[in-house]
């Protein structure tokens, strides 16, 4: 089988409600393809690299999915550059079976990594206080 990674970004003005009415429009329209979908979840809020559509920032979302018809996925490509519904798209060829994702929780990889950086900066901080304590009792032992 073939599998594919779509990744689009919505307007980052539009409520939830509306990103879930979205979404099931596009699974909706990939199902009609016959494909079947792996994933589907909403990575969040992001600054885009570029303004696009006058847009700084954008909703990313992601969709994993097994591929169908060549011919119905070619219009639902079509179909998605054309709608209005997302403001730029992209899809990939997977080389193999992606990984079900249960939740993609932005705020918890943030907070993660917050975590990651502190204990870090501990660590450092550990180390550059034993690095000071050796050079202390180097200097001691000079004196002596």
């Amino acid at each position: 089988m073939r599998y594919y990674e779509l990744i689009y970004i919505v307007n980052s003005n539009v409520e939830r409600k509306k990103i879930d009415q979205i979404m099931k429009d596009i699974s909706s329209r990939l199902e009609n393809t016959d494909s079947k979908i792996i994933n589907h979840v909403v990575w969040g809020k992001k600054k885009l690299a570029y303004p696009i559509k006058g847009n700084s920032y954008g909703n990313y979302i992601l969709l994993h999915y097994e591929g169908g018809d060549n011919n119905k996925l070619n219009e639902f490509d079509s179909w998605l550059k054309l709608s209005g519904l997302v403001i730029r798209h992209m899809i990939v060829r997977l080389e193999e079976k992606p990984d079900v994702v249960k939740d993609f929780d932005d705020e918890k990889t943030e907070n993660n990594s917050e975590k990651k950086s502190e204990e870090l900066a501990e660590e450092l901080a550990e180390e550059n206080k034993g690095q000071l304590e050796k050079e202390i009792v180097e200097e001691d032992k000079e004196v002596e």
